[in-house]
């Protein structure tokens, strides 16, 4: 079976939700352990069906379930587990989007995971069975069973979004398997939002894209985090390859590293927003700030990819952009070892201080970049300005967006991905209209407008 294939295969199965097999079989290996998860931040205890403790000895045997149009499971595969948590299953080629389960001896899935795609003639890697990974295997479904028939669901993004802290939190207060079952659908909501808004901006930017396509180009980057996870390596330079990885496979289908981002923003805002709205009540609260502190991490990947393309792409003095990694570096730092929402949101506002420099547009990346001096800095502190009015402008906008398009018990995934991916698109011109004003500094003033984008565009507790 060739690439092309291939593709046309998965394509068809993530459009249909059927595995199609072709005949022939391939072996697909894993471990179920007795960890949180693997993708950053510090977590606590988990729970039945959600990994944790216990979850080896527990658990006798793993399935391999195809995912259908509607979110029903068929088996397609199962194993004995062996020694130490391995196992090897003998999974149909040909299959997309399965999901892994580890059961007990009564049959009650203890732990699941997610696994994209098997290739024929390819043994695959599946990602180890953790608290994190049955959290995505649980919002993956839900997911599937929520969508409307001709839409589709990147089984990717759903990891990409959920984190080892998400994990334990979306256990913690809930008493009854209803609770958590809300908190589930919740989740998913939020990530069918994301990924819809995340459409919507790049359709605004002219990249012409779809989650089948984003999935396909995806799968690659999947499969080397999968085998790097159960390598055991470093958890956190297994995630900085797979960042990367989705950012080339973007490229590959047209959207620039900026556009990225910018796309980013608004799923991340869709995100946010439908989590606080559908998870309002107090004992699901370390859930929404665990929530929101994933989402920034999410950004802040977003936000340095974009400041080092811009500046890298301007040619600019080796000084500014290594003044700009730093800053990156140090906003990711902050994130990944915020211990709530409200701090992850300060690292922000740090890094934008930086970048922009409100109060000191001469020494900040912009400004150096720039070349401001006393004679110039007031057109810049102007342009500055005129960035944080646009972006309150935004706050505003994407509230009317959620009051209209998301309530405690539901949400419009499509209205309020097209208003956010709107008000994003009205930020960012309204930013780009400096241009005009910084014309003084020449051909620097194209990069020095999209600086500012990236500047005010991201995370805000507001957003």
């Amino acid at each position: 079976m060739n690439t092309t294939t291939l593709r046309n295969l998965w394509a068809a199965v993530v459009v249909l939700g059927l595995g199609t097999g072709c005949g022939n079989t391939v072996q697909v290996k894993g471990r179920v352990t007795d960890g949180e998860g693997t993708q950053p931040q510090a977590v606590v205890a988990g729970a039945a069906r959600l990994g944790g403790s216990g979850t080896v000895t527990a658990a006798t045997q793993v399935r391999a379930k195809a995912v259908g149009p509607k979110g029903e499971l068929t088996v397609v595969a199962e194993a004995r587990l062996e020694a130490q948590g391995r196992y090897t299953l003998d999974v149909p080629a040909g299959e997309a989007q399965l999901v892994l389960e580890a059961v007990d001896a009564s049959g009650q899935v203890v732990a699941s995971a997610l696994l994209e795609a098997t290739t024929e003639g390819k043994d695959a890697v599946a990602p180890p069975m953790d608290s994190e990974s049955s959290l995505e295997a649980e919002v993956f479904v839900q997911m599937m069973m929520d969508k409307p028939e001709a839409e589709t669901v990147d089984m990717v993004d759903v990891r990409a979004r959920l984190n080892a802290n998400m994990a334990a939190a979306a256990r913690q207060g809930a008493s009854t398997n209803e609770a958590f079952r809300s908190r589930v659908k919740a989740l998913a909501d939020a990530v069918r939002a994301a990924q819809q808004a995340e459409l919507e901006m790049y359709a605004n930017a002219g990249v012409q894209t779809s989650q089948t396509a984003l999935f396909e180009q995806e799968l690659a980057a999947a499969a080397a985090l999968n085998v790097a996870l159960d390598a055991g390596g470093s958890v956190e330079q297994a995630y900085d390859t797979f960042h990367a990885d989705l950012r080339a496979a973007a490229e590959r289908l047209g959207a620039k590293v900026e556009q990225q981002a910018q796309s980013e923003r608004a799923a991340s805002a869709s995100f946010r927003a439908t989590v606080k709205a559908r998870l309002s009540a107090e004992d699901a609260q370390p859930l929404v700030d665990a929530t929101l502190r994933a989402s920034a991490g999410m950004e802040a990947r977003a936000s340095g990819a974009a400041l080092a393309a811009i500046l890298a792409a301007a040619n600019a003095a080796d000084d500014v952009k290594q003044q700009a990694v730093t800053a990156s570096t140090t906003l990711r730092a902050q994130v990944r070892s915020s211990t709530s929402a409200a701090t992850a949101a300060q690292a922000f506002a740090s890094f934008e201080a930086g970048l922009a420099g409100r109060t000191n547009v001469q020494a900040s990346v912009l400004g150096r970049y720039l070349g401001v001096n006393t004679t110039n800095q007031l057109v810049l502190s102007t342009a500055v300005q005129a960035t944080v009015t646009a972006a309150a402008t935004l706050n505003a906008t994407l509230d009317a967006a959620v009051s209209t398009a998301v309530s405690s018990n539901a949400v419009d995934v499509s209205m309020l991905a097209t208003k956010t991916a709107e008000a994003y698109q009205a930020y960012a011109a309204a930013v780009r209209a400096q241009g005009t004003a910084l014309a003084v500094f020449g051909a620097k003033a194209t990069p020095a407008v999209e600086l500012l984008v990236v500047a005010d565009g991201s995370f805000q507790l507001s957003r």
